[in-house]
């Protein structure tokens, strides 16, 4: 393209060949003229030469424009290669991103490094950008359109949920593998914190992966994090009958200490207590506040907050505390005996009540078999009938009215239940008909018992009873059952379902549906006749969730709170039509049709924004009633808050040597016929001017 310089010539010959020479021409009036003539050529050959410099000037920088100069310079920047290759961008969008450092988050940031790495790639390069956040949608493909490129670059929001850097790079390396350039690389814009690489799995192979750039947004900083990592409240009596435990957990991520952070408790809007938190590097502490939830509702908004730092997100924690409502509960004592730790109830009463606290939020009776006739069934929630002889048909029907009308009803067997009894005249009270008790350790000595005892199985996790219990469930799964009640069979299968089972495949607990109460059916002993359950960890709150779940109490809601981009899930009853979600920004999200109807428990997954969830919910043709027991919270994955920086050993490797091949320092390229574009213009322009005059 320099080879146009040549064409400086043309201006210069077309100038020599339009000069015109003047014709003589002689009369009286001559040395006049001449004076003249001699200024008017004075003026007119300067600005022919203006006008050929500026044709000559306008030819030169129009070649060399197309020559497209440029200069390099030494810079501090990531090594970047110019020409043909196959790049991916990996930005981090996390949380993380949302640090604000030298009044610029780390996000923005890493959108000026790869604007520059983009440009100095030039337009060959095939390049596609990938974002860490988990729940990210960017779209991931090899583009050359640089320009839609920076448009994407330009749409990439900060996504507060932890980064997984470590799963975006092996994406990075399945998109190169579907490009033929010979030259593949992945630069990874991040501030390089430990929680992005908790998978320790390599991207690539280290001899045949592309060649890695890591580029630090916020190069060696410390990232200091003061952050809310837990929020949980707890009944106070100490405080009144109103009164609750507020516990925040607070984790300082910095290597710096933190003294005298101001931090403050708000109920249901209002501010109610105030204080101050000091920590030291790495430390995480608890503050509590005990104070009373406001007279005008059972459940309460309760925010912690501590005051602002450069990562401002995670200093509020959000969480709905309730009131326990008290279930009242009846016992039925089918094997009375004065020795206390002898009697049927001793275990279930004291799970019920554990150290006879008045906050456990059940209330216990007990009566007998002959005096259940003089109860007013009315005033409980749940009955249990705990080793209970059949009862007379009038009584039978008289509980099976009162579990159609919403009571909860436990079953549990024991040596005083005859099954033949029970089908003749409690049938209407029985999930399911019952058969001979079976021992199954009968006649093994004591070291063989418990290899033939039997043990629970394919619990139903996702059941409420079950679902505070770890998937192994080892509370449970440990006891040992010597003698259990078989059931006969059913075809049953809509108004009854087996939550538990033994390890030979007979049925544990049962729970059937009548009218508007629910019946569990336990098919063995809740003392240690007939297993040890009741001393197992699992016993406790086994009984105390089924207790509630009868009750249509459950005080540890699962849908109480959550975490920013799970699946939350709401539990409702089978006659609800619609539920209505509005988010704390309030964007409204309306669930309908197949998504509720029928249904015991509904997904939303829109939680996107941390805070609290209106619920209401509406029945078949009327109008939504706001539902503030069904209400959430959502919160921010505390493993985001996390700046820790990761040592350079977990960092994955480049698979062909970290920076440029040559080991050259890293240049950025400077592009000069910019300038020589805009000289061009201004140089035809004055050419414009001179032949205007």
């Amino acid at each position: 393209m320099l080879v146009g310089l040549l064409g400086a010539a043309v201006p210069i010959a077309v100038h020599l060949i339009g000069r015109r020479r003047a014709r003589v021409v002689r009369f009286a009036a001559m040395d006049f003229l001449l004076g003249s003539n001699k200024r008017v050529a004075r003026r007119l050959r300067l600005r022919e030469l203006l006008l050929l410099a500026a044709r000559i000037l306008a030819t030169v920088a129009l070649a060399l424009v197309l020559a497209k100069p440029y200069a390099s310079c030494a810079t501090e920047g990531p090594p970047v290669e110019r020409g043909a290759q196959a790049a991916v961008l990996v930005i981090d969008n996390s949380l993380a991103s949302t640090y604000e450092l030298g009044g610029e988050t780390l996000l923005a940031a890493a959108k000026r490094e790869a604007r520059q790495i983009l440009a100095d790639m030039g337009p060959e390069a095939d390049v596609a950008l990938v974002t860490t956040a988990e729940g990210s949608t960017a779209p991931e493909e090899l583009e050359r359109d640089h320009r839609l490129l920076r448009d994407r670059l330009d749409a990439i929001v900060s996504v507060p949920r932890p980064g997984r850097s470590s799963l975006a790079l092996r994406r990075a390396a399945q998109l190169l593998e579907t490009s033929n350039q010979a030259k593949k690389r992945v630069y990874l814009l991040s501030p390089l914190t430990a929680a992005e690489f908790e998978d320790d799995r390599a991207p690539w192979p280290e001899d045949g992966g592309p060649v890695l750039t890591v580029v630090d947004v916020a190069p060696g900083a410390e990232l200091a994090n003061l952050s809310v990592i837990g929020l949980k409240v707890e009944p106070d009596p100490d405080t009144g009958e109103r009164g609750v435990r507020v516990t925040a957990e607070l984790a300082n991520y910095g290597v710096a200490a933190v003294d005298e952070r101001r931090v403050s408790l708000s109920v249901a809007g209002t501010v109610v207590a105030r204080g101050a938190v000091s920590l030291r590097p790495g430390e995480t502490v608890e503050k509590a506040f005990s104070v009373p939830l406001p007279e005008a509702s059972r459940i309460s908004d309760v925010e912690f907050a501590v005051s602002d730092d450069p990562l401002a997100l995670d200093n509020r924690r959000y969480v709905r505390a309730e009131l326990r409502e008290e279930t009242r509960t009846l016992l039925v004592n089918g094997d009375p005996r004065t020795v206390r730790h002898e009697d049927e109830l001793f275990y279930l009463e004291t799970a019920l009540r554990p150290g006879d606290r008045g906050d456990s939020g059940v209330s216990v009776s007990i009566t007998n078999p002959d005096a259940l006739g003089e109860v007013d069934l009315s005033d409980y929630d749940v009955i249990a009938l705990v080793n209970v002889a059949a009862l007379p048909e009038p009584e039978v029907a008289r509980l099976a009215g009162w579990v159609d009308r919403g009571g909860g009803l436990l079953i549990a067997v024991g040596d005083r239940v005859n099954s033949d009894a029970y089908n003749a005249s409690m049938r209407p009270l029985l999930p399911q008909e019952l058969r001979d008790p079976v021992a199954v350790a009968y006649g093994a000595s004591e070291s063989e018992k418990r290899g033939r005892a039997l043990r629970l199985s394919k619990l139903e996790s996702d059941h409420p009873v079950f679902a505070v219990f770890p998937r192994d469930a080892d509370g449970l799964r440990e006891a040992t059952f010597e003698t259990v009640m078989l059931l006969g069979p059913t075809t049953n299968v809509t108004e009854r379902r087996v939550l538990a089972r033994y390890s030979n495949g007979a049925a544990a607990l049962v729970e059937a549906r009548s009218g508007l109460g629910r019946v569990f059916l336990f098919t063995s002993s809740l003392d240690r006749d007939w297993n040890d359950l009741s001393i197992h960890p699992g016993y406790l709150p086994l009984v105390q969730r089924s207790v509630r779940y009868l009750a249509r109490k459950q005080s540890d809601r699962r849908d109480s709170s959550g975490i920013l981009g799970r699946q939350h899930v709401l539990s409702v009853s089978e006659e609800v039509a619609r539920v209505e979600i509005e988010g704390p920004g309030g964007r409204r999200t309306v669930l309908e049709g197949d998504r509720v109807e029928k249904r015991e428990r509904v997904a939303f997954a829109d939680t996107d924004e941390p805070g609290f969830y209106r619920v209401a919910i509406a029945a078949a043709n009327r109008s939504a009633v706001d539902r503030p027991d069904k209400a959430f919270a959502i919160n921010l994955d505390p493993r985001a808050s996390d700046l820790r920086r990761a040592p350079p050993e977990i960092l994955p490797a480049s698979g062909s040597g970290k920076g440029t091949s040559d080991g050259k320092p890293p240049e950025r390229r400077i592009e000069l016929w910019h300038a020589l574009a805009a000289a061009l213009l201004g140089f035809l322009l004055l050419e414009s001017l001179l032949l205007q005059r």
